[in-house]
């Protein structure tokens, strides 16, 4: 949904959300963010002046307050933790013509943008391609209004520092996950919703983000569980004992220690947390298994 004149490559992928929102701030803007973007956008909203979080529902939805013409709102596509989608379109069409900032990071090329956009970033991870590669998108009325924010000296909107090859591999990444996500799309929905239905019949006090019915309100291959009386560090170990390898959902940082804000603003379990990703050919058998070892681990570990 962009053109060719509208993309800058970025081999510092962490500044993308900086680039993507900064770029359109000035000293009085009101900038707006959800309870459950990441923790860049969380960090440069407590660098303005003026600053809205947006709470969520228990589903992860946002609360859309009423917005100005002249503030700067940052929307994310889809929660790279609990893997729950928000429906851009609509919430930018009642943002009442405030600059849409668009957060496609944890979402892949699994999503399209919005009619209204101004800005929007991509990470090559997110379609399994390498690290290091970052898409910032600007579109092209919204050229006149967006400045560098960072120092620098002549018309580069942006460094040219990203590596060729990388982007060479994050291209043909691309290109092969959206050829095999076009059937593989669906069988992983299917395997989620079955998986989400095994965990949540089988254990009590159990906080499964998002549900456990299959909605296209939720990408198809990432489920959040959060289990009451359990410590998710032990889970994650008794569970590599057993030849899994998941996540810590939670997503906090070392150096706070503070459990999830994502989980936290749902109103969840921030506890007991992991997050589980199928990945374009995994089997059904490799999610029984899996499920059957989470079974068996939360209940041995709630009797210790």
């Amino acid at each position: 949904g962009a053109l060719p004149q509208e993309i800058e490559i970025l081999g510092e992928p962490n500044l993308g959300h900086f680039y993507a929102i900064a770029g359109f701030l000035t000293a009085t803007s009101p900038f707006f963010y959800s309870a459950v973007d990441r923790k860049e956008i969380h960090a440069l909203a407590r660098t303005q002046r003026s600053s809205t979080e947006m709470s969520v529902n228990r589903n992860g939805q946002i609360q859309f307050p009423l917005i100005g013409t002249d503030a700067v709102l940052s929307l994310q596509a889809a929660n790279g933790e609990t893997g729950i989608v928000q429906d851009l379109g609509a919430l930018a069409a009642n943002s009442d013509g405030a600059t849409i900032v668009c957060d496609y990071s944890s979402a892949g090329s699994r999503l399209s943008l919005p009619d209204r956009w101004d800005s929007a970033f991509f990470e090559a991870k997110s379609w399994q391609g390498p690290q290091g590669v970052g898409i910032l998108a600007i579109k092209e009325s919204s050229k006149s209004k967006w400045r560098n924010p960072l120092p620098h000296l002549g018309g580069l909107r942006t460094p040219t520092t990203y590596s060729l090859p990388l982007l060479m591999a994050a291209t043909i990444a691309l290109e092969e996950f959206e050829e095999a996500d076009a059937t593989e799309s669906e069988i992983l929905r299917a395997l989620t919703q079955e998986f989400r239905s095994l965990i949540s019949s089988k254990l009590e006090n159990c906080d499964i983000a998002g549900g456990t019915e299959s909605n296209m309100t939720l990408l198809p291959h990432i489920t959040s569980l959060s289990f009451l009386y359990v410590e998710g560090e032990e889970l994650l170990r008794s569970l590599e004992k057993m030849g899994f390898s998941v996540d810590s959902g939670s997503a906090c940082t070392a150096e706070d220690l503070q459990p999830s804000h994502v989980l936290a603003a749902m109103g969840l379990l921030t506890h007991g947390n992991i997050r589980v990703t199928f990945h374009q050919g995994t089997q059904r058998e490799e999610m029984l298994s899996l499920a059957k070892a989470i079974i068996e681990c939360v209940t041995r570990l709630r009797q210790v």
